[in-house]
């Protein structure tokens, strides 16, 4: 299922590719579809299996916030 993640935090492009890589190697079952710098979301297809609060922790290691997350 796709879901827009609405993300307070990046500032670069190198925060973008550490997001990628966190979510897509940290979270089995996430891919990664989109993510805009300037706008502040990530739109990522996930397996019914993952659980919110798992990407959430995993944001959080970044120092970025989950805002929140809009089916898509």
């Amino acid at each position: 299922m796709k879901k827009k993640l609405l993300i307070d935090g990046m500032s670069c492009n190198h925060c973008v590719n550490h997001l990628n890589t966190a979510l897509t190697e940290d979270i089995k079952g996430v891919e990664v579809i989109e993510i805009s710098l300037e706008n502040k979301y990530a739109i990522i297809d996930m397996n019914d299996n993952v659980d919110t609060t798992e990407l959430k922790e995993v944001i959080n290691e970044l120092d970025f916030e989950l805002k929140d997350i809009i089916e898509c």
